[in-house]
């Protein structure tokens, strides 16, 4: 396990993890370069994000190690599915999981996984559901090997002359 502490996300941690927003965004933006940047999309983003939390029963928990925050999970505890074709069911959403590049490969991405499961877990949580760029393998990995299944595949095209 990694030397590091998995706690809650407290309001003096923002500015550290605005910086691990955007590592993860513009990271993503190399295999989806349709992404914005992460400088100019973190505000929107993380209030979002906040706000789901909010509506959800949601949390974010942070991973911190030497006394900065190197990475965090956002889970929404309380979804409803209401997809016309399938029965209204309640699900838990990991909307992000982000380890910085310089701490990767310590189990924090694990932990942090874990601990979102077990709060979704306490909510009342049956199925947890999370996305993730299909030609990101190293978090595709991480994900299987939690149990994760793929659900749905969608496939993308750019439509020439398209930017």
């Amino acid at each position: 396990m990694a030397a590091a502490e998995i706690r809650e996300y407290e309001t003096g941690d923002a500015a550290e993890l605005r910086e691990c927003y955007v590592e993860l965004q513009d990271d993503e933006r190399l295999l989806d370069p349709h992404l914005r940047d992460g400088q100019s999309s973190a505000e929107e983003y993380l209030g979002y994000m906040f706000r789901r939390c909010s509506e959800t029963e949601g949390k974010v928990f942070v991973a911190e190690a030497g006394g900065s925050v190197v990475g965090f999970v956002s889970i929404w505890a309380k979804i409803l599915s209401r997809a016309i074709e399938e029965e209204e069911y309640e699900y838990a959403y990991v909307s992000d999981l982000v380890v910085l590049r310089a701490h990767r490969g310590r189990g924090l991405g694990r932990a942090l996984l874990g601990k979102a499961e077990e709060y979704a877990a306490q909510r009342g949580a049956k199925l947890v559901r999370i996305n993730v760029h299909a030609r990101n393998g190293a978090a595709r990995g991480l994900y299987e090997s939690f149990g994760f299944r793929e659900r749905v595949i969608e496939l993308s095209k750019s439509l020439p002359g398209a930017r």
